[in-house]
């Protein structure tokens, strides 16, 4: 995995300020990995950072609306991760327990 330094993502991304990296650091709305270095960011945390960028920039979202935004992200990914977790638990089950369980979810979604 790739890893950036502040100055590095400053360089990568249009928008980007040594300024506004370090504010939406103090706001929690990118939470890199901390190195003696200072802060180290992933793809992930680049994706973000451009993110917020179209989202205050291009959109013209106020700080409440993308804090809320990158909530609602932050909550969908949860959830797929619960619902990638559950299908693998599901999958590991014998074949009368998943039949049954694609039975179960059948009935109850058509409902």
């Amino acid at each position: 995995m790739t890893y950036y330094d502040e100055t590095e993502i400053v360089q990568r991304s249009d928008g980007i300020t040594r300024r506004r990296l370090r504010l939406w650091l103090r706001r929690g709305w990118v939470v890199p990995q901390e190195s003696p270095a200072g802060p180290r960011f992933d793809g992930a945390d680049l994706a973000r950072l451009r993110l917020i960028c179209e989202l205050k920039d291009e959109i013209n979202l106020s700080d409440d609306a993308v804090a809320v935004v990158l909530s609602l992200i932050d909550q969908l990914h949860s959830v797929r991760h619960e619902l990638r977790t559950l299908g693998q638990a599901i999958e590991a089950q014998p074949d009368d327990v998943r039949r049954a369980v694609q039975v179960a979810y059948r009935r109850l979604s058509a409902g």
